[in-house]
């Protein structure tokens, strides 16, 4: 974060530079622009209000995408509890492989891929165990219509958590393509350049407006930078929903094994 800030203070003041220089060549060669106004001001509206929109649309893409991919690391997380719960009605064997495959699972994912899909890659052993873990659901043949309602509302279950995993996955590879950012750094310059035309009196207010044209353009690119990549940067999605259900999955194993009593309510 603090690197996008003196970024942005480095462009305004780059800009207050570049306003200097403009205006000292203009009044040298073309003293007459300022009789022009009239005439500049509507395109100067028409670039600034195009950019505004484009960069607009730009940030609020971003941020839903950037709420979407946590939402789908929440489905995620809750997916793999719901596994774990419903494992218990499965005989004891096969409860106890599932439950330590969901363990392992968030384990995995917390630990080493969380780090990796800041590189935009993702864990191959999480996919391992995710494939362990359809593979124990689908190779149990029930002998009872309970385990079959178990087993039937485990598939579900796998089935959410296969689908949140590979949303996850792809959302590593949703972000702004180089040539829209191109298009962004290119049109933020050009509607910086165009404040330059219009040569106030006071050259201190005019300072002032490009400052804050400036700082607008770069603050709204600086949020975008920010909520682009979900799981890189200072702004990111974190994986406390994992961590969260693997407290409870510690939780309800000390509950089982009573080792944390449970008071009887009447």
């Amino acid at each position: 974060m603090l690197q996008g800030l003196l970024i942005t203070l480095g462009v305004v003041v780059v800009s207050v530079f570049g306003l200097l220089i403009a205006r000292r060549w203009l009044e040298k060669h073309h003293p007459e622009l300022k009789g022009q106004h009239d005439i500049t001001d509507p395109y100067s509206q028409f670039v600034a209000m195009l950019f505004a929109v484009l960069l607009g649309f730009m940030v609020a893409d971003s941020m839903q995408r950037f709420g979407e991919a946590r939402e789908t690391v929440q489905s995620e997380a809750s997916s793999l509890g719901n596994v774990f719960r419903l494992a218990e009605g499965m005989p004891g064997p096969t409860e106890d492989k599932l439950r330590e495959l969901c363990a392992l699972y968030a384990k995995e994912v917390i630990e080493d891929e969380w780090p990796m899909l800041s590189m935009h890659k993702d864990s191959p052993k999480a996919w391992i165990i995710y494939r362990q873990l359809w593979k124990t659901c689908m190779t149990y043949e029930p002998t009872t219509q309970r385990q079959s309602n178990t087993q039937q509302s485990l598939m579900e279950a796998m089935q959410s958590l296969g689908n949140s995993r590979r949303m996850r996955v792809e959302a590593l590879h949703a972000g702004l393509p180089t040539v829209l950012w191109a298009v962004l750094f290119i049109g933020g310059a050009a509607t910086i350049v165009f404040t330059y035309f219009f040569a106030a009196d006071n050259v201190k207010i005019q300072i002032i407006m490009v400052s804050m044209v400036s700082l607008v353009i770069c603050l709204n690119l600086f949020l975008l930078a920010s909520y682009d990549d979900p799981f890189n940067g200072d702004v990111r999605v974190t994986p406390a929903a994992f961590q969260t259900q693997l407290n409870l999955f510690k939780l309800e194993r000390d509950i089982e094994s009573k080792v944390i009593k449970v008071p009887e309510f009447n």
